[in-house]
Parts: structure tokens; C-alpha cells; sequence
């Protein structure tokens, strides 16, 4: 038997349930209403080179390697892009890097053709949510760079990029030119 007392409690827990349901969901609909959703990192391009440093290849499969930038008699380049990443996009990141290495230069300029692609590790690595992504040699191209300035380099590439090993699809060429300054290559 139910007395209008009990009823009166049952009533007075419900409505704190209740509201206690309802301060739960405000924050979240409020949330949804917030910019976070649209933070995005910008992107971000960087042409730097490095004294006195070399380019360590280390095959671990006849075709797949990985790198390691040592202390050493030459001066490596990278030019690195990182895409626009928008932080509640999953997978959406996307970044590339062409690096090579070369003997300090005795004068103003110097040129990387075909041939010397091998020697110089003239090397593009793709970062993506892609089967394409990855480490590659290149074999094709020109580089070449000038003394603009005290410690800056424009420098010209103009490569052919060959899919990854193992991945079938049709060479894609790369051309860009950028002010190499004297920086770490790794932030």
C-alpha cells in the first residue's frame, strides 16, 4: 500500500534524476556549439640545411631503409611540408620531406643531376594515411643551389618520384624552389 508520502518521495527523486539527466547533457550540447571543432594546426613548410652533418642509410630489407642525420663532413638539405591538420579529423595528416647531402660548397652554387642522385641520398618520404607513404630513394631530377645571402641557399628541385617499392602506380613530378637557412633539420 502506498501512502502519499512515499508517492511525494518517489515524485521528489525522480525530478532530481531528471535534473540531474538534464545538467548532464547541457555541457555536452554546449560543447557542440564550441569552435573546438575547427581548431586547426596551419601548415607549415621549412627549408633549412645543416652543416657538418650526413645522411646515415640503413637498409633493413633490399628495399626499405630508415635514416638517421649524423655528425660528419657534409651539409645536408631538407625541404619539409606539413599540411593543414584539422585536430577532430582522424587521419587526416599529411606531410613530406625531400632531403640529400652534398660536399661543402667550394663556391657559390652547386648541382645534383641524374647520376649523382645515389651518392648526393637524395631521398623523399611521404607521411600519410596512404598506401604510398614512406621512405624512397629517388634515381631522376636536377638540384641545384646559389648563395643568395649570408647563410641562405635558393635552391631548385626538380624531381621525378617514383611509387614506393612494391606499389604499382605512375611517377609523379615534383618541382619547387625555396631559401635554405642553416637550422637543425629536426625541430
Amino acid at each position: 500500500m502506498c501512502t502519499l508520502k512515499h508517492y511525494i518521495t518517489y515524485l521528489c527523486q525522480m525530478r532530481i534524476i531528471f535534473f540531474l539527466t538534464i545538467l548532464f547533457f547541457i555541457p555536452a550540447v554546449n560543447a557542440q556549439d564550441t569552435p573546438e571543432y575547427k581548431k586547426v594546426n596551419p601548415e607549415v613548410k621549412r627549408f633549412v640545411f645543416q652543416p657538418n652533418t650526413i645522411i646515415t642509410k640503413r637498409i633493413y630489407d633490399s628495399i626499405y631503409f630508415d635514416l638517421s642525420y649524423d655528425k660528419g663532413k657534409k651539409w645536408v638539405f631538407m625541404y619539409s611540408y606539413k599540411a593543414k591538420d584539422y585536430e577532430m579529423i582522424a587521419d587526416d595528416e599529411y606531410f613530406e620531406s625531400i632531403i640529400f647531402e652534398i660536399d661543402p660548397p667550394k663556391g657559390n652554387t652547386f648541382s645534383i643531376k641524374t647520376p649523382q642522385f645515389l651518392n648526393a641520398k637524395v631521398i623523399y618520404n611521404r607521411g600519410c594515411f596512404c598506401p604510398d607513404a614512406g621512405l624512397r630513394q629517388l634515381y631522376e631530377g636536377t638540384i641545384t643551389g646559389r648563395k643568395n645571402e649570408k647563410n641562405i641557399w635558393v635552391v631548385s628541385i626538380d624531381v621525378q618520384i617514383e611509387p614506393r617499392p612494391g606499389r604499382e602506380g605512375l611517377a609523379v613530378n615534383k618541382k619547387l624552389k625555396g631559401n635554405f637557412k642553416s637550422a637543425k633539420l629536426i625541430n
